[in-house]
């Protein structure tokens, strides 16, 4: 279990390593779009600082963070290490050599595309393989959360999964589908074109690729938050969730219904048709269902605890009137 534990603290203090500084970027962002005076005024380095400033809380902050849940997650909900903690090692040493790639390259300013990286705006070829090495490192970690469920089950027959690893199993298996997205990108449009291999380039087919990925990135470091409120919440109040079957078919229909629901941010670009503009509205709203449960839950415990309340204030001014 120490090897598990140091695994999740690992990515944990990557994660708030680069979240403290790119903090910081965004509050001088702040300064800078206001009238009151920010030091270093030069537009090159409030473009730079956008492009890290999204760059580590999208895509860096959300894995490491999200990478570092599920081990400890994984870990702690099933009682036991973690199995292929060696791939999980080599997944952290790939997703790190990327960040520091990407990084690098925004600081050296050949890379100032801001974190959506659409073309024809081109930066730095060590940006998109950094970017591409880091989500692609986290498809590791996405095929231990599947290895480690499937081997409790095989282990634990006619047992029902713990929520929680049941949880960020559907959140890596959202993650692995969204990602494909932005890596398809990658590999199929952008790097051909950085290499110089290509001289043209699709940008509504490039836009359409990141979209898949751009929304559920939202999703990746939420649901860790709803695992929390799920599990962690009634352990430490001293109760239960109110129906654990309604809470698995919470994260079900997160995985059915967000992706690729990104799209929506495309409603503008003239490349997508009408009727798929709809359907991703139909998608858009569908979301709603499962964060609704998660409102009901909050409710209900609210009015569990209210009653429990008034129960015992009742057995108390009974017991004075007898």
């Amino acid at each position: 279990m120490y090897n598990s534990r140091r695994l999740a603290l690992y990515h944990y203090w990557v994660a708030f390593a680069v979240f403290l500084p790119a903090a910081m970027l965004g509050a001088w962002q702040m300064l800078m779009r206001s009238p009151l005076p920010a030091p270093l005024d030069d537009p090159n380095a409030y473009y730079a600082s956008v492009t890290l400033h999204g760059t580590a809380m999208a895509y860096v902050v959300t894995t490491f963070f999200a990478m570092g849940f599920g081990y400890a997650v994984a870990a702690t909900s099933l009682g036991r290490p973690i199995r292929g903690a060696t791939a999980a090692w080599i997944g952290f040493g790939i997703c790190l050599t990327g960040t520091l790639m990407a990084v690098a390259a925004i600081l050296s300013g050949r890379a100032s595309v801001l974190y959506t990286f659409y073309p024809p705006l081109f930066g730095s070829v060590w940006y998109y393989l950094g970017a591409t090495l880091l989500i692609g490192g986290s498809m590791i970690w996405v095929v231990l959360m599947v290895i480690n469920m499937m081997a409790w089950k095989r282990d634990h027959p006619g047992q029902p999964v713990p929520l929680a690893m049941f949880a960020i199993t559907a959140t890596a298996l959202l993650w692995a589908w969204a990602a494909s997205g932005v890596e398809l990108e990658m590999i199929g449009v952008v790097l051909p074109r950085a290499f110089g291999f290509t001289s043209q380039i699709d940008a509504g087919l490039a836009r359409m690729l990141f979209s898949v990925t751009l929304h559920a990135i939202v999703y990746f470091w939420l649901m860790p938050a709803y695992i929390a409120f799920y599990t962690l919440v009634p352990q430490a109040a001293g109760g239960r969730l109110y129906s654990d079957t309604m809470g698995r078919l919470t994260f079900i229909m997160f995985l059915l219904f967000s992706v690729p629901v990104g799209i929506h941010h495309l409603f503008a670009d003239p490349e997508v048709s009408v009727g798929f503009k709809f359907l991703q509205s139909f998608l858009t709203f569908l979301v709603a269902l499962p964060t609704l449960l998660i409102a009901r839950a909050s409710r209900s415990r609210a009015a569990i605890a209210a009653g429990a309340g008034c129960w015992a204030g009742f057995r108390r001014c009974h017991g004075r009137s007898r």
